[in-house]
């Protein structure tokens, strides 16, 4: 590499820059976490990656593998490293705290937290068929691309001319998809979102792709006005911490009452994934490696109101009640993409969504009221040649 100083920035600023932003940027760490990948690039960045990139991708580099590279643990190594003796440091430069309250804060924003990763892992399953009927046509997951032939399909995809008009789905509660196989037969889909993206290619020539579709269950009083998500932000401790214990002001009763009488977003976007959503500002991400694209998780008045708890033992993100497991968020991500040297790459999808055990969405169903009941839907498309270039920069 031609300025190791400027790669070495760009990888501590690429993996490691919300979390040094999150712990108040301080002074002389992120310098000297440059200073330690630098000295790492020639042995453990450029040669083991050389062979790690070797190993998995046949030789075709084309795009990256869903793995950890070495570029990555050489970032993530030196931060450790440069933050062990990051309360010495400041003290030599006269800023004095209190040792305890410092460690446990720098700790909790620098540290590598792989808890919601290995949840998201324990949650994941192959990408499902479960969603409205009015979404079918999103199962393809290529449909802008003829893998046989070579031959471009109509984009955006022909489908979505039946959804991009709409806010919430035509028939209310009924809308929303149940799942027909598995552990989980019967129980109602109140949230999805997929993103499909599709890589640029050289030839023959196709700009970047990318197709993101969200559902979520709201209780509304009239439409919600257009172009608006039907998610909204929660903690994904939701899935880990009692509701009583998050500080939420939440009352069962009061929950209960607010769902059936206010407009209310019953689903919501956590802040343990990777990305957000387009258009919308992400909250702080947690730290840690391997996060999983979207964690969706029910409202907080949606647990209140239904009594859930997180489920004991070990598991993925799971709710559930006296009768058993209540609700549960399924992950799953595919890289279907092969050499991409003549033949066109296949789109890299990702999604999650909410299941609710069937007697507990007529509960809910009947506190929201029928006629406020509604399956929310957002699909949004767009492309690097309509947004200028911005979709091949995202990750």
């Amino acid at each position: 590499m031609n300025n190791p100083r400027e790669f070495a920035t760009h990888l501590v600023d690429h993996y490691l820059g919300a979390r040094l932003d999150a712990a108040g940027s301080p002074a002389g760490l992120r310098e000297t976490v440059i200073d330690l990948v630098i000295d790492a690039l020639p042995d453990r960045v450029e040669t083991l990656m050389s062979t790690q990139l070797e190993l998995l991708t046949n030789g075709h580099r084309s795009q990256l593998p869903d793995a950890y590279l070495a570029d990555h643990a050489a970032a993530e190594d030196a931060l450790q490293h440069a933050a062990a003796g990051l309360r010495a440091a400041l003290a030599q430069a006269g800023q004095l705290g209190n040792a305890q309250s410092f460690e446990r804060g720098a700790a909790a924003r620098l540290r590598d937290d792989p808890r919601a990763a290995l949840r998201a892992e324990l949650a994941r399953i192959p990408r499902p068929l479960t969603r409205p009927e009015s979404l079918a046509w999103s199962l393809d997951p290529a449909p802008w691309f003829s893998d046989s032939h070579q031959a471009a399909k109509p984009w955006p995809p022909p489908g979505s001319a039946s959804v991009a008009s709409l806010r919430s789905l035509p028939g209310g509660a009924m809308a929303l998809a149940r799942v027909d196989d598995g552990p989980h037969v019967g129980w109602v889909q109140i949230g999805l979102i997929e993103r499909q993206r599709t890589p640029a290619r050289r030839y023959p020539d196709q700009p970047a792709r990318q197709l993101q579709i969200v559902v979520g269950l709201e209780a509304l009083n009239e439409e919600p006005p257009p172009g608006t998500l039907p998610v909204s932000q929660a903690p994904w401790q939701l899935w880990t911490s009692p509701w009583r214990r998050l500080g939420l002001g939440l009352t069962t009763e009061s929950a209960s009452e607010h769902i059936s009488a206010t407009n209310h977003v019953l689903t919501a976007l956590t802040d343990a994934g990777s990305t957000g959503l387009i258009d919308v500002p992400r909250p702080r991400t947690l730290n840690g490696l391997g996060l999983p694209l979207y964690v969706l998780a029910p409202a907080a008045s949606v647990v209140a109101t239904l009594g859930l708890e997180p489920t004991e033992g070990i598991c993925g993100f799971s709710l559930s009640d006296a009768a058993g497991e209540a609700l549960v968020c399924r992950q799953w991500h595919g890289h279907l993409v092969h050499d991409g040297n003549y033949e066109p790459l296949m789109p890299a999808v990702a999604g999650a969504d909410l299941l609710l055990r069937p007697d507990l969405f007529t509960r809910l169903h009947d506190t929201i009221g029928a006629s406020r009941c509604r399956a929310g839907v957002n699909v949004h498309h767009m492309s690097a040649d309509e947004e200028d270039g911005a979709l091949d920069a995202e990750g």
